[in-house]
């Protein structure tokens, strides 16, 4: 994979977006954008650049999202979003506290053994660890990219180094798809009012 274009600035005061453009092992040549509301966009209608969710919010009973408490618990520790959580969880590992990635990332937040030494998690599949843990790391995110959320997200897929490296969002394909798919199910879990139905009570 090859980048063929640096960043470049939109016109429009705030609303501005940062622009990358790369080739994708087929040879097709992308361009995406994150716009103003951190949203990542792409402007080629590709079956790689749309996110594969089916996922939506159930009933608005606390069963609805199994680990209720501990999102509860890291959200307010760490003050981050409950559904920013959740959304995080959902993608990364389909709330399976058993998950593993081919990479070797564990658990429900798909912590590496790396980052769960890091934010001091001993059992990464222990389910109340690791959503503390997960959320740890987002809030070290978020900090380190001044509140930038796309950039954190990329962050946590990808590796803060890679990031570094291209001075933003890197130009895979996969990590485009796993920041956009995040931000959707956010803004899905939001406007449901997730954050009140977990609020409710525990389902653990």
């Amino acid at each position: 994979m090859g980048l063929v274009g640096g960043a470049v600035l939109l016109a429009g005061g705030d609303a501005s977006a940062e622009v990358v453009r790369y080739v994708d092992r087929e040879g097709r040549v992308h361009e995406v954008a994150v716009t103003a509301d951190e949203t990542p966009v792409s402007r080629v209608a590709t079956p790689e650049a749309a996110p594969a969710l089916s996922v939506q919010p159930g009933s608005g009973t606390t069963e609805d999202f199994p680990y209720a408490s501990y999102v509860r618990e890291a959200a307010k520790v760490y003050s981050l979003p409950a559904e920013l959580i959740l959304a995080v969880m959902k993608t990364e590992s389909g709330f399976n506290p058993k998950a593993v990635s081919r990479a070797g990332a564990m658990g429900l937040m798909q912590l590496m053994p790396g980052t769960a030494e890091e934010v001091g998690v001993r059992d990464p599949f222990e389910a109340r660890q690791n959503v503390l843990g997960g959320a740890r790391y987002l809030r070290i995110l978020i900090n380190a990219y001044d509140g930038n959320l796309t950039l954190a997200l990329a962050a946590y897929h990808a590796g803060a180094g890679v990031v570094g490296r291209y001075a933003g969002v890197p130009p895979y394909p996969e990590t485009w798809r796993y920041v956009r798919g995040v931000l959707i199910l956010y803004r899905r879990y939001k406007e449901a009012g997730t954050a009140r139905t977990i609020g409710a009570g525990d389902s653990n």
